[in-house]
């Protein structure tokens, strides 16, 4: 059924891109918009290279009508700075992580990445866009004065560490990196977390800052090196078991827009997703086995320790429920659509 629902997201996802080429080549050119682009991740990365993808994409089905001039980490604000200046305007466009934000705007907790909760990827995409997530989201960046424009989805991000820890009992007093409603769950289990931007997470494992680190898919990290500061891999990544990155624009850039450019950057940024889901998935598969054979030790967490792990984040997701109306709307949607999934009672 999963692989089901892919493929045919992917077909319906490219048969939109076909007829907005179509369009828009049909279409005599107007004056060109211009916007800038802050990304999540570091230069050279796999899912740097789909932002690059996704910048000529959009130009193409645009017939050049919108450039998307794109800045890697830190290029315009350091990464925690960008949710406020998106919303002010100092640039028009973000790819990045909502979890950064989480002590500003609370409900953004339930749609970054849920500890223990979905448990695969097409499980958060349906409840974007078939469950009323998308319609919540975006009346949340609104008040913001941004427009949030799609998700992107993908699988869990594994843990990497410096030392062994074969079981929960072993985290406890060590320092790891962790951001969005992870770290509030980590620090219940024991360690001490240390909030940082993925581009930080190498040399704060290099320099001893931190024990160990979620940081990213299997294939991203392998590409930045992170087998060569830490020794093993800790899976599964019930921290972090399905990760959503997003773009979100200035809503004012957004209102600015001609209504066809908008349809067509939602249906690239929807695009973007599919092509980020199964392109990291195959890349994950081949980054593992690439991990172990550098020397990495793979640690299974046994069912019984994961079971103890999301007794504890169920209890952070009540915390964040209760912190705002909104919080508590997305945690009760998302709860509901988790009851029918058979993930909760």
């Amino acid at each position: 059924m999963k692989n089901k629902i892919l493929l045919f997201s992917s077909l319906v996802l490219l048969l939109i891109s076909i007829v907005l080429t179509v369009s828009v080549y049909a279409s005599p050119a107007t004056k060109v918009i211009k916007w800038r682009m802050q990304t999540l991740w570091d230069p050279g990365s796999p899912e740097s290279r789909l932002q690059e993808r996704f910048v000529s994409r959009v130009k193409e089905l645009t017939g050049g009508r919108l450039e998307l001039t794109l800045f890697p980490p830190g290029g315009l604000v350091p990464t925690m700075e960008k949710f406020d200046a998106v919303s002010k305007g100092v640039f028009e466009l973000m790819n990045s992580y909502a979890g950064y934000w989480i002590g500003k705007v609370p409900e953004l907790a339930f749609t970054a990445s849920v500890p223990c909760g979905f448990t695969d990827a097409w499980q958060y995409e349906v409840w974007f866009w078939e469950k009323g997530g998308i319609k919540l989201e975006r009346e949340t960046w609104g008040k913001h004065n941004m427009y949030y424009i799609a998700p992107t989805i993908y699988e869990q991000e594994p843990m990497h560490s410096k030392v062994p820890i074969r079981s929960l009992a072993d985290i406890k007093g060590k320092k790891g990196r962790f951001v969005g409603m992870a770290a509030p769950v980590m620090a219940k289990l024991g360690v001490g977390v240390v909030s940082l931007p993925t581009a930080d997470v190498f040399p704060s494992l290099e320099k001893g800052v931190i024990d160990f680190a979620d940081r990213g898919g299997l294939a991203a990290n392998w590409a930045v090196g992170l087998q060569d500061v830490t020794k093993y891999i800790l899976l599964p990544g019930f921290h972090q078991p399905t990760s959503v990155i997003f773009y979100a624009a200035n809503m004012d850039a957004w209102k600015a827009l001609p209504e066809d450019l908008k349809a067509i950057l939602e249906a690239a940024c929807r695009e973007a997703s599919a092509i980020l889901f199964t392109h990291i998935h195959a890349e994950n598969i081949k980054a593992l086995d690439k991990f172990k054979k550098h020397g990495i030790e793979v640690i299974y967490l046994s069912e019984a320790d994961v079971t103890k792990a999301r007794e504890v984040a169920i209890t952070v997701w009540e915390e964040y429920g209760a912190k705002s109306p909104m919080a508590k709307k997305v945690l009760e949607s998302q709860k509901e659509y988790m009851r029918l999934l058979g993930l909760i009672k």
